[in-house]
């Protein structure tokens, strides 16, 4: 197995213009940590800039980032050179909002519409770590769903530093080189990148804003006025003006710092409108599933079949949803009854990777908990038959399977040799998880012979 400096390389997560990134793990303690090497893809940036200049540029990445300490940036861990290159080790998340809202490599493609609370938490999250860049001097300049990520308990960490300008000093300037990401870099990055300031953190954002609660980008020169409430009805005029504002073509009729926005975010409501027939929030079609047997074997699923086989839309959402018939047995277990199903009700209560998930139900097994020694992780079909659609609040406490501690949760079922299948209970959705990353368990069992099971049957 290849290693840079003292780390492991487990896996290639991604790859830019001047670095690549890879899943490394670290010696003694075997932590996973995201390793990020020094790797021009293209020997312009050497010629133009010149190779010592270039790893001065990477250094001071990190300095940047270790001289950092927030909830929502993410930490640099060490810094070090391997066979002459420069490589700065970071956490490393599983999550993204990249992931979470199924944008893909075709940026321009629709993604997931994801509900207004979830995205305003979001948006409030990523711009206290903006308050505390800006309060250093530091523009990030490339602020877009793949860096920021999430973590374990959900919060944002803003990531890749690369492009960033720290008190008005450019680290790079190449004549006609453009800084930041098509779609959501802000228009004077294109223009004159050297004077962009704040502002352009925070149209990048509202890009982002725009995208979660409308499931697409917005192309000023086509779609002119167009504001969010007329893709999602459920969205007021204080989100129309919020969002807009922020992603005006001026800087001057943005908000003035990221503090300004955060604290206009926090005023906004989270329904303000009832929702029309047809609209996001509208409700969706149900079908039954009285005793209809669902697969309970583990199973190898690809990802080009996991659609047809849920009846899926292209981004991996239900497109009807089972009829359930819940009846709580006690404060830690539900039965539905129409798949003769027991839950555990909240999940594990933490997060593991998909090897410790399959661990955690042997001990939940080998303690007869609940006095049941069946429990197994549920197949993507068991999770598609809880699912509920997309909530716009806070979760009902009469719910009673999920709250809102559980986000995503692991199947028994896998995709590849690293990856298997999660589903994420918030904004319901199927999605491919390495292996090593982290979600939540809730058990099921369906076993007839238990105590609980024939009290239910007798009931």
């Amino acid at each position: 197995m290849k290693k840079i400096g003292r780390y492991e390389i487990v896996g290639r997560l991604g790859r830019g213009g001047m670095s690549t990134v890879y899943k490394a793990r670290a010696p003694v303690t075997g932590r996973l940590v995201a390793l990020k090497v020094l790797q021009p893809r293209n020997e312009i940036f050497a010629e133009l800039v010149g190779e010592e200049r270039l790893k001065e540029i990477f250094v001071e990445e990190a300095k940047i980032m270790g001289g950092l300490c927030h909830d929502h940036v993410a930490k640099v861990l060490d810094c070090d050179e391997h066979e002459g290159r420069p490589f700065i080790v970071l956490e490393y998340f599983a999550h993204s909002i990249g992931a979470f809202i199924g944008e893909s490599y075709r940026v321009e493609a629709p993604s997931r519409i994801i509900s207004v609370a979830k995205t305003r938490s979001y948006l409030i999250q990523a711009l206290k770590g903006l308050e505390r860049l800006h309060f250093s001097g530091i523009v990030h300049r490339d602020i877009k769903p793949f860096n920021l990520m999430l973590t374990s308990d959900d919060r944002i960490k803003i990531i890749d530093f690369g492009l960033s300008r720290v008190r008005g000093e450019e680290k790079m300037a190449i004549p006609g080189m453009q800084v930041g990401s098509p779609y959501y870099a802000a228009p004077e990055q294109e223009n004159n990148p050297q004077q962009a300031d704040g502002r352009a953190d925070l149209f990048s954002l509202g890009i982002m804003g725009f995208r979660m609660l409308t499931g697409r980008l917005i192309d000023f020169r086509r779609d002119g006025d167009l504001v969010p409430s007329a893709l999602n009805p459920v969205l007021s005029s204080r989100w129309d003006a919020c969002i807009m504002r922020s992603i005006s073509i001026n800087p001057d009729d943005r908000y003035s710092n990221a503090q300004e926005m955060r604290l206009a975010v926090e005023a906004l409501p989270l329904v303000e409108k009832k929702q029309g027939p047809g609209g996001r929030g509208s409700v969706p079609e149900t079908r039954s599933l009285a005793r209809r047997p669902v697969r309970s074997e583990p199973a190898r699923v690809m990802y080009k079949d996991i659609a047809t086989a849920l009846g899926l839309d292209p981004l991996l959402r239900p497109r009807t949803y089972a009829v359930q018939n819940f009846q709580v047995v006690g404060p830690q277990v539900a039965y539905e009854r129409n798949t003769r199903l027991f839950w555990q009700r909240r999940g594990s209560g933490f997060t593991l990777d998909w090897h410790m998930a399959k661990e955690y139900v042997r001990h939940l097994n080998s303690s007869r908990w609940q006095g049941i020694n069946s429990w197994r992780l549920p197949t993507i079909e068991e999770i598609f038959t809880v699912l509920r659609p997309p909530l716009h609040g806070a979760f009902c406490s009469e719910w009673p399977l999920f709250d809102d501690t559980l986000h995503w949760l692991w199947t028994s079922d896998h995709c590849t040799k690293k990856q298997a299948w999660m589903a994420d209970v918030v904004e319901s959705f199927f999605d491919r998880l390495d292996m090593d990353g982290i979600a939540s368990v809730c058990a099921v069992s369906s076993a007839s012979t238990d105590s609980h099971q024939a009290r239910q049957e007798q009931g």
